[in-house]
């Protein structure tokens, strides 16, 4: 996808968005099945594939999918080698196909349809990048989630004895978000509920900004807060909101060298079919993008950093999915980027 073409918002068009790069979420699904042969987890888009109701898969057994499905998970899950990939028939046109990878004492099945021959190898392979985040997520997940309970251990007794009462809420809410995000590590492959309640953007966006302040100031990044919205109300869950926003700052950060600028910026937005957004724009003054990777950006495991993970900015994406809204990139190179959140805005 270029920079030039659109593509379509969860939930409706892209309507009079700002020009630039929309991505749409992944043609693939993923269904995680527990120990006792339930389904544990669906994401929409392999409810879809399915044709079933995303709302009723979870804790159903596998009678529900499909017969060759569900005999190919049991024999996986009794110890059996599954195929490479198997071949559904829902339907005289249209095939949906599955890789099927155990881990640990779970099943996770990985969804696509193909239904033309051009774009089987293309689909093939966006395949095989979500089974291989499964694997990955599954163990990472486990394994950190393990350490983090001697570390929440300690970190608590030095705050008993630590009376910086700002501190003690920073490091608390921090220790939180941190095990929020190992638990979403599986979000690509299986996403949790989110809690949507009313969020204030702003206040959100300036507690993220005091997390990065050291990192600001370390290279001499001027900052430029550009609010122009009294506005700042969306519908939303705030630890994924922040999620999203802690990815795009450190982007930012981390694409400048000493003395850039990051400039954070909300406007309002009307958009007469879908109703106002709430635009959110990080800005910086660095290295850009190259336009061969602007259609990658938002893949799993795709980057450009010597040591990154390539997970920051497809978590980001399903966050934008998940409110309804959408995420935007523009670029230039050797002139820096701009990330962009388009949010419903809440009138109060």
């Amino acid at each position: 996808m270029s920079s030039n073409q659109s593509a379509k918002k969860a939930g409706g068009s892209a309507g009079e968005n700002p020009p630039g790069l929309l991505l749409e979420d992944s043609a693939c699904g993923v269904l995680v099945v527990d120990a006792h042969g339930r389904i544990a987890a669906c994401t929409p888009e392999a409810a879809a594939h399915l044709r079933l109701d995303a709302a009723k898969l979870p804790g159903s057994t596998l009678d529900l999918l499909p017969p060759p499905l569900a005999k190919m998970i049991r024999e996986a899950a009794s110890g059996g080698k599954p195929p490479a990939n198997l071949e559904i028939l829902l339907d005289e046109a249209t095939a949906l196909r599955a890789i099927i990878l155990p881990v640990k004492s779970e099943i996770v099945v990985v969804l696509g349809h193909f239904p033309t021959a051009s774009n089987h190898e293309q689909n093939m392979r966006r395949l095989d990048r979500l089974a291989s985040l499964g694997a990955l997520s599954a163990g990472m997940a486990h394994e950190i989630k393990n350490g983090m309970v001697a570390i929440k251990t300690f970190v608590d007794l030095l705050l008993e004895k630590n009376h910086d009462d700002e501190l003690n809420e920073v490091v608390g809410r921090e220790l939180k978000r941190i095990d929020g995000l190992v638990t979403q590590m599986l979000r690509l492959a299986s996403p949790r509920h989110a809690a949507f309640t009313t969020v204030r953007v702003h206040p959100m966006l300036d507690h993220s900004l005091r997390l990065v302040q050291h990192q600001i100031n370390g290279k001499l990044i001027s900052l430029r807060r550009d609010y122009h919205t009294g506005t700042d109300a969306v519908h939303g869950d705030d630890a994924q909101l922040q999620q999203a926003f802690m990815n795009l700052l450190f982007n930012a950060i981390e694409a400048m060298g000493a003395n850039g600028v990051l400039t954070v910026a909300t406007k309002i937005i009307a958009d007469e079919k879908d109703g106002r957004k709430l635009l959110v724009q990080i800005q910086d003054t660095g290295v850009g993008i190259a336009p061969e990777n602007l259609g990658r950006l938002f893949e799993p495991f795709f980057t450009t950093k010597k040591n990154g993970t390539g997970l920051g900015l497809a978590i980001t994406r399903r966050v934008a999915l998940e409110h309804h809204g959408a995420v935007e990139v523009r670029s230039e190179t050797g002139k820096g980027s701009t990330f962009s959140l388009l949010l419903p805005a809440l009138d109060l």
